[in-house]
């Protein structure tokens, strides 16, 4: 069969003249959204002829065609007001997206709403966006004239434009979710305020990256003496051995350059997916996202996935770059954020390094303060779909998410869908501008998923008086999402149950949804009412100790604790 293509707007198969990602960026010398530089899918699913003769779970049948997910395209935007007076105001930006830290540096997300809705490619002007500084303003001449330097411990040290890495190496197309590892963090600040600026459940977006492997980098600039082991500590320098890989990007911070590093035996591996990216869903990076060139880890935080990539070096030891040692740590639960201030040595430990993410999960429908009238007359159905995203790291996959409606005494499976196996049963094969987006080769998995779950409001909500829906999701290796919260002075990997609280309103005639936070410095959430009421909205245990201080004789603490927890809501008329 021929090579597969994806249908043009003009619904073309053939693909005609295919401009490169470069050649077909816009005439102003600084692109302020991102260039188109394949053809666009339409809305809804295209048509794409497969390599495969049959989808690969059933291979008696045989289908020309089928649907993979739409790609979205960027909406047209103009520059912002609020960006008028910074450094970056020449950049076009969508009004939608929520401020984290003021005017400037730009940390977005989009509204959840807004997110899930957009299905399970995220368009570039709605992908959260975590910058420390300026956005670098390269102009589509320097992108043209951009050089990606490889050095240090290999036998060819080399420079590569973008066009070379094109020609070099295969092109390949990934699907990946990327997540900020302050996800969800405002519930850690609600609880006691940490380091971090104030994130809400929507620091996560998926989309297609193009590029090249990172491992077929490597492979071609052959590391020297490398050592593969995890002894002696990946911390400890063995000079003249290559252990570690630093990528550094071009945009100018106060304290240095933003780096981080891998080590080299991870991008050796193919498997992981490691990508120097150009593309995003079939267009250019936007400048938000690392135009003209990136770097993606599948799997990982997005904190180690270095923008407006410069250079590559083999070290024998890892980045010395300051945000890669004084940001994206897990640090013990036990040191405060005045320790953190104050004592480097926390910084500097290796365990508490942040690099593949953990389990984690939210419910996106209901909505923040959605409500639903409830139905007259007891014998009518009436059915409530509750609705959200599930991730994990390390290539593992999401194998299960449950919901609860009392507070984990009994639970109920969800319905969960992968739209990345999409790529497996119908992988794309040498595209024009794609490359090869298959999955057929690989179990990993690098893109989130979407679980549902259909509740009878009236035999559940109502009639068992629940006050909170609340999710778990675990993943394949059996890692599960907990009860109670991690807190940490970076408030960062927030993964405890994700909880909507629901209140009775209009007499009982209807009722009202609240999300636990919402993002930035606005006002909502049931815990920060509960915050601002005096009340630590944190762990069940933490709820059972206040029971045990208060003299309870109660051997069931947890069921004390339940009841400790919906009685103070009550009491601060948080809840109805």
């Amino acid at each position: 069969m021929a090579p597969s293509q994806l249908a043009s707007d003009t619904g073309s198969e053939s693909g005609g003249e295919w401009p490169s990602s470069l050649s077909s960026s816009p005439e102003p010398s600084f692109p302020a959204t991102p260039a188109s530089c394949s053809p666009r899918l339409k809305a809804k699913p295209q048509a794409i002829q497969r390599v495969c003769e049959a989808p690969l779970d059933s291979p008696a049948s045989c289908h020309d065609f089928a649907p993979l997910p739409s790609i979205p395209s960027t909406e047209p935007l103009q520059p912002l007001s609020t960006d008028s007076q910074t450094p970056d105001h020449w950049i076009a930006r969508d009004s939608r997206m929520i401020r984290l830290t003021g005017k400037h540096p730009c940390n977005v997300e989009a509204p959840l709403s807004a997110l899930f809705n957009a299905g399970f490619l995220t368009p570039q002007n709605l992908f959260y966006v975590r910058s420390h500084g300026d956005t670098p303003r390269i102009s589509v001449k320097q992108a043209q004239e951009w050089k990606l330097r490889i050095h240090g411990l290999v036998e060819r040290e080399i420079e590569f434009s973008i066009q070379e890495l094109k020609d070099k190496f295969q092109v390949v197309t990934l699907p990946v979710t990327l997540v900020c590892a302050g996800n969800r963090r405002k519930e850690q600040n609600m609880v006691l305020k940490g380091l971090g600026f104030n994130w809400g459940a929507a620091g996560v977006s998926t989309g297609l990256f193009t590029g090249v492997y990172l491992a077929d980098i490597l492979d071609y600039c052959k590391p020297r003496n490398p050592l593969l082991s995890s002894y002696p500590p990946c911390d400890q320098r063995i000079p003249g051995r290559a252990r570690h890989v630093i990528f550094e990007g071009a945009d100018e911070l106060p304290k240095g350059k933003y780096g981080t590093s891998q080590r080299l035996s991870w991008a050796l591996d193919r498997s992981k997916g490691m990508l120097i990216c150009w593309g995003l869903n079939g267009e250019d990076l936007s400048p938000d996202h690392g135009y003209p060139l990136r770097l993606v880890v599948p799997g990982q935080i997005g904190g180690r996935m270095v923008k407006w990539l410069k250079r590559i070096e083999i070290s024998d030891r890892e980045s010395q770059h300051h945000l890669h040692f004084f940001d994206n740590k897990l640090l013990p639960t036990t040191v405060t954020a005045d320790q953190a201030r104050k004592e480097d040595k926390w910084w500097y430990d290796p365990k508490y390094i942040i690099n593949e993410l953990n389990v984690n999960a939210a419910i996106c429908l209901p909505s923040h303060n959605d409500t639903i009238q409830l139905a007259s007359g007891t014998s009518t159905m009436q059915v409530l779909a509750v609705e959200g995203y599930a991730y994990t790291g390390g290539g593992r996959r999401i194998t299960r998410v449950e919901v609860t409606l009392d507070d984990g005494e009994t639970w109920r499976l969800c319905d969960i869908r992968y739209p990345e196996d999409l790529y497996r049963m119908y992988p794309v094969g040498k595209h024009p501008y794609y490359g090869n987006i298959d999955l057929t080769m690989t179990d990993m998995s690098f893109s989130w998923c979407f679980w549902k779950v259909e509740v009878d409001v009236k035999s559940i909500l109502v009639n068992r008086n629940a006050g909170f829906i609340a999710v778990r999701a675990m993943d394949e290796a059996l890692s599960i999402m907990p009860r109670d919260m991690y807190w940490n002075a970076t408030s960062m990997m927030n993964s405890w149950w994700f909880r909507v609280a629901i209140y009775k309103e209009n007499n009982g005639h209807s009722l009202r949804f609240e999300h636990p936070t919402v993002p930035g410095n606005a006002n909502g959430g049931w815990m920060q009412r509960m915050n601002e009421a005096g009340v630590n909205p944190s762990s069940q245990s933490m709820l059972m100790e206040k029971v045990r201080l208060l003299g309870s004789s109660s051997t069931d603490m947890y069921m004390m604790g339940r009841v400790f927890w919906r009685l103070t809501l009550v009491e601060n008329n948080l809840f109805v």
